[in-house]
């Protein structure tokens, strides 16, 4: 045989070999269990990295604007009143200034705005009728300082998100942003709202989040209770400039000094 011919035949046997290969049932890499369940712990890892990006950005936040939302039944600004709030437009000023105008409710019906404000100093309240400012409550639970703290939300999404998720991508303001879903005990939960809400402490609640994609600062979330009951945090004018200046105590008037006349004739 020339070499002609045994390249003919290895041509032929070649040919053989693959049409025999072609015909084989193939087995899809994707169809693998072992596979499928590597790619579902990677879902979650992207996840949660997704999470800690956003707490990272929250950490360097040097300031934004944000509005409280109460769905559903109001929750309780001050439970030993009766004063219910639904929601709060707010600002931070990192690390620990947070302003926010608060529109409650007391026993009567009525609506009213107050102005809440969280410093260094303490945590100030103004009076709903005269704009004055004074000491908060002493058991006023909600800290709205807490929420921008390592250990309020950022601590949360690094460590406490459970069945951590990627929705996909939605678009909310103009913005690109990635939607993300878990659930987080209702104990972690209440260290940021505080116990005037109706969250239980041993009971797991949806959260939702979204994310903008190219900066990871958040934009939206969500926390669902039962009964159409939830909260909700819109972000926006981040790192826009924000002044929020230590309120001032009116000094108690000072009482007139009485004295008694002396006769000094004698």
């Amino acid at each position: 045989m020339d070499r002609k011919e045994k390249a003919t035949v290895a041509a032929i046997v070649l040919l053989a070999l693959g049409t025999i290969l072609s015909a084989q049932p193939t087995t899809r890499l994707l169809d693998s269990p072992s596979l499928a369940l590597a790619q579902s712990g990677r879902g979650q890892a992207s996840a949660q990295e997704h999470l800690n990006r956003v707490a990272d950005a929250i950490l360097k936040l040097k300031s934004a604007q944000f509005t409280l939302t109460r769905q559903g039944t109001p929750a309780f600004l001050d439970e030993k009143t009766g004063v219910t709030f639904t929601t709060a437009q707010c600002a931070y000023a990192a690390p620990d200034r947070v302003s926010c105008n608060v529109k409650i409710a007391n026993k009567s019906g009525n609506v009213l705005q107050l102005t809440r404000v969280w410093v260094p100093e303490g945590t100030f309240q103004s009076n709903p009728l005269t704009r004055q400012f004074g000491k908060a409550p002493e058991d006023a639970s909600f800290n709205g300082a807490v929420l921008f703290a390592r250990t309020g939300i950022p601590a949360i999404l690094q460590t406490s998100v459970q069945k951590a998720q990627v929705v996909g991508t939605e678009t909310i303001g103009g913005k690109s942003t990635l939607h993300l879903k878990g659930e987080v005990s209702g104990g972690k939960l209440n260290q940021l709202i505080g116990t005037g809400s109706t969250i239980k402490a041993d009971r797991m609640y949806p959260v939702d989040l979204w994310m903008d994609e190219q900066s990871a600062n958040p934009v939206r979330m969500q926390v669902t209770e039962p009964a159409s009951n939830g909260w909700l945090i819109e972000i926006f004018a981040v790192n826009e400039a924000v002044d929020i200046p230590t309120p001032k105590i009116p000094e108690p008037p000072k009482q007139a000094e009485w004295r008694v006349p002396i006769n000094t004739r004698g």
